[in-house]
């Protein structure tokens, strides 16, 4: 059975006090995570001893700060979503409006630069809600698959193993992978552009060699996409609204 503890404590680094949440839960390594809404947390295994956290925190203080000022440049961030009429939704890094419209359900369309909803009440947003997420979804399954398939065959000349996908709406991550060959994508991804969603998907596959963020991987990532950095860069300041 998985367990899990949420520890909260705070971080001093010069004239600085950085809050920040220690969650211990089934995980092999330590990780620190700068979230959107400046939230600070350290992942760590349910066996870590406090010393060693301290130890890894205080080595990442000055990464955490300069991480902390860089997300702050984003700020304020965007609203949450509404779903009414007008309101701008992101594809693949382009902006559509929205424009719901009465009649007998229907999926949602992209129509010139509008997203169209077609529902029985235009007030109601929870429906509207609805089908756009759905739009969503199945404009990511078919982007997402196309762009693996591209990506792999990149990769399978480089003795990276054949990969399934599987999508997920993650409040954190763009992507993960495990070791049985399946990569998880962020299906909010779909809003950015292209180059980071090949991005992205590149980065996990790369994972699947080596697990990890080590001088091998990145040597690997160079060769199958030397202008990784570059779309990193424009994935960092790619911002969804909740």
């Amino acid at each position: 059975m998985k367990t899990e503890t949420t520890t909260k404590r705070i971080l001093t680094f010069g004239n600085r006090q950085i809050p920040y949440r220690i969650i211990r839960k089934q995980r092999k390594y330590l990780r620190i995570l700068v979230e959107p809404n400046l939230q600070v947390t350290i992942y760590a295994p349910t066996n870590a001893e406090d010393c060693k956290i301290n130890e890894f925190l205080h080595k990442k203080a000055f990464w955490i700060m300069q991480k902390l000022d860089y997300v702050k440049t984003f700020h304020p961030l965007p609203p949450p979503r509404e779903y009414i009429n007008g309101e701008t939704f992101r594809f693949l890094g382009r902006q559509y409006r929205l424009k719901i419209e009465q009649g007998n359900h229907s999926p949602a369309k992209l129509r010139g630069r509008f997203l169209y909803v077609m529902i029985s009440d235009k007030h109601d947003y929870a429906k509207a809600k609805e089908l756009v997420t759905a739009w969503y979804r199945l404009q990511a399954e078919h982007t997402f698959h196309r762009i693996t398939r591209k990506c792999s065959e990149i990769t399978s000349r480089h003795e990276v193993p054949a990969a399934s996908i599987r999508l997920r709406k993650m409040r954190t991550r763009w992507g993960s992978c495990n070791s049985k060959n399946i990569i998880t994508i962020n299906t909010n991804l779909i809003q950015a552009p292209i180059h980071c969603i090949e991005y992205v998907i590149m980065h996990e596959l790369c994972h699947l060699k080596h697990h990890n963020h080590s001088k091998s991987f990145y040597k690997l990532l160079s060769i199958c996409m030397p202008d990784w950095k570059i779309r990193k860069e424009l994935l960092q300041k790619v911002v969804i609204p909740e």
